[in-house]
């Protein structure tokens, strides 16, 4: 009998188990956010149709056939206060604070870029920008008030197409 016992036990060390199963650890990486503001569909994905500038009364470096847009924040929770807003977009290379003219076709404007504004026309920088948008809440709908206009880069500019993208993001204090 104890050659069977030996036997089963050197069986057991040299055969893997078939019982043995393995661990497997699962990570769950999470955050919990509290609600904020709507963005409005009318502010998300929206096209500005600035009317046609006219070019010969434009001078270097002033904005001129400006256009208002407004980013419009809905159904803001009570703990929020105030929103701040940061545009970004592509710099043009000569006044590096305005959007570049992407247009890339033979109608293109030159010597073009376009600026954006806030309320009390100053230039918001596109490098570096924020601001802050005070939440009425005695309001359904906040409306935030922005201008676009065409600016003169150079002293060489030509009428044709004109085309930038901006892009906003909103924090919440």
């Amino acid at each position: 009998m104890t050659k069977n016992v030996g036997f089963i036990l050197t069986f057991l060390i040299f055969c893997p188990a078939t019982s043995m199963g393995e661990r497997v650890t699962v990570n769950i990486n999470a955050s919990v956010v509290e609600r904020s503001c709507s963005i409005s569909n009318s502010s998300v994905n929206s096209t500005i149709e600035l009317q046609p500038g006219d070019l010969r009364s434009s001078k270097l470096g002033a904005p001129f056939s400006g256009t208002s847009f407004s980013v419009i924040l809905e159904n803001c929770p009570d703990n929020i206060t105030s929103a701040n807003i940061v545009f970004n977009g592509e710099s043009d290379p000569v006044m590096s604070n305005l959007l570049k003219n992407t247009s890339t076709t033979e109608i293109s404007a030159q010597g073009i870029a376009l600026g954006l504004y806030d309320v009390d026309n100053s230039n918001i920088d596109i490098r570096n920008n924020k601001k802050t948008l005070k939440i009425d809440h005695d309001k359904s709908a906040n409306s935030f008030n922005f201008i676009a206009s065409y600016v003169r880069v150079n002293n060489n500019p030509s009428a044709g197409k004109v085309l930038s993208v901006a892009n906003f993001e909103l924090s919440y204090d």
